[in-house]
């Protein structure tokens, strides 16, 4: 045995819509079409009644019998199209966007069902039809009156007519539930008295001046009220005079500080006008002159710092002050001229250090007579510090020093020959005193049939009788 297949949603669904449309059809037709169906069925079957001849009434004539009831079925089937067009205006809710013209139309049918009753059936029917042209011209209308409340509705808008509003825009919903502009002008009009009280207390604060609370007040008329143009306009109007009344406050601070010297002050003040997009050339204008102001002074300090460094005789410091002012301006002429006098002595320093730190050094005749001419450079200098004349004293003395012969002592054998590189040949003896200046010396003896012998011997200039003895001992 088949069994049966389940249906489906979808078709569930559909059946459903079926029977939705039907039972709002029949309510229509209950609410609005049966009551004048059953009032004009009744008035026909009393018609009908009233026509049908009686056992006591004598016959009308065949003819005349015919064309009352052509004209019956006329006025029946003119009737029928007012029927039918009038359950259609009923479910458009006529009566809310049409109703004195739609009363005027109920009117011209009343006369025909009156007509009608009276077994008039011409008059029925020229009255069924005017009705039937009347509905049709409202039908016709919509459109029309779609846009005429449309328009009505807005102007009451704009004069901030709330109860007029809320009207036409529903007559436009009537006729057009779905219509967007008609939808968002009854939103509007809900709330049309609250944006007018916000709109007055607005234009109250901004006549006495009172920016802040009007530009608020605009603010909450337009987040109510989107689409109101008063709103947007005095937002934007009284924000605009705001901001221009905050770019000239900032501006004063900035020239304020400016004349007090207060420029990290200054610059964020400027900073706070330019935020604002007011006067954007203004702004920039006044940004170079304080850019320049900025740098003069960041100039000044590199200066004064340089200056106190040279006076300490601390030369690498004042050269790195005097190169950030040239950095800040290149063609700034008391940092060209001061970097070179400060690296002029700089260099001088490190010479004199470097002899001093290694005195030993001016033992040897090249070095010592560097050390010479250093002195007499520094000698031609016009300026010189207390540090620098320390160090030039002690260098001369070291120089001087070096420079003044030591007498030594040299013992032998009388049998070994004594020369010393550099100084020359002595000759054989026991005992033997020389002057030699300061330094290292390298000393030779020699003997036929002995080995020589090679000696390094330094002389210092603090050690007094300093005595060597050379002798050749290794036979060969």
């Amino acid at each position: 045995m088949t069994r049966a297949r389940p249906r489906s949603p979808r078709w569930v669904r559909i059946t459903l819509l079926a029977v939705l449309t039907i039972l709002l059809s029949a309510v229509v037709i209950v609410v609005w079409v049966l009551p004048d169906f059953v009032s004009r069925r009744a008035a026909i079957d009393a018609l009908d009644r009233r026509t049908t001849p009686e056992a006591a009434t004598p016959a009308a004539p065949k003819s005349e019998l015919v064309r009352q009831h052509r004209e019956k079925r006329e006025a029946e089937l003119a009737l029928q199209v007012v029927l039918q067009r009038q359950s259609v205006l009923e479910a458009q809710q006529v009566r809310s966007w049409a109703g004195g013209d739609y009363e005027e139309a109920l009117a011209r049918l009343a006369e025909g069902d009156v007509a009608f009753a009276d077994n008039d059936f011409a008059t029925a029917v020229s009255a069924y039809r005017d009705v039937a042209a009347l509905f049709a011209a409202l039908e016709a209308s919509k459109a029309e009156r779609l846009v005429a409340a449309l328009e009505r509705g807005a102007l009451a808008l704009k004069a901030y007519g709330a109860d007029s509003a809320r009207k036409q825009f529903t007559i436009a919903l009537a006729i057009d539930p779905r219509h967007a502009e008609a939808q968002r002008g009854l939103e509007r009009a809900g709330t049309l008295d609250r944006v007018a009280e916000l709109l007055a207390s607005a234009r109250k604060h901004e006549q006495d001046g009172e920016w802040a609370l009007a530009e608020k007040h605009y603010t909450q008329a337009r987040q109510l009220d989107p689409e109101s143009e008063e709103a947007q306009q005095g937002e934007a109007r009284v924000a605009a005079t705001r901001k221009r009344l905050l770019f000239r406050e900032a501006m004063s601070a900035v020239l304020t500080a400016m004349e007090d010297g207060k420029l990290p002050e200054a610059q964020h003040a400027l900073d706070r006008a330019r935020a604002l997009n007011v006067e954007p050339a203004e702004v920039a204008d006044v940004q170079r002159r304080l850019t320049r102001a900025v740098q003069a002074k960041k100039i000044g300090q590199h200066r004064t710092r340089a200056q106190r460094a040279e006076h300490e005789e601390s030369w690498r410091d004042a050269i790195a002050d005097y190169d950030a002012a040239l950095t800040i301006d290149p063609r700034a002429q008391f940092a060209l001229q001061g970097r070179q006098r400060a690296e002029r002595y700089a260099e001088l320093h490190a010479q004199l250090d470097t002899y001093l730190g290694a005195p030993d050094r001016l033992q040897s005749s090249e070095p010592r007579a560097n050390a010479s001419r250093l002195l007499q450079t520094a000698a031609t200098l016009s300026e010189k510090g207390p540090k620098l004349l320390d160090k030039l004293n002690a260098l001369e003395r070291i120089v001087r020093t070096a420079s003044t012969p030591v007498t030594v002592v040299l013992r032998s054998d009388n049998q070994t020959e004594i020369s010393i590189d550099r100084v020359g040949r002595f000759g054989r003896f026991t005992e033997s005193k020389i002057e030699l200046l300061p330094g290292t010396y390298r000393v030779r003896g020699s003997r036929f049939g002995f080995r020589d012998v090679h000696l390094e011997w330094t002389v210092t200039a603090v050690q007094k009788l300093q005595t060597l003895e050379v002798r050749c001992k290794e036979r060969i």
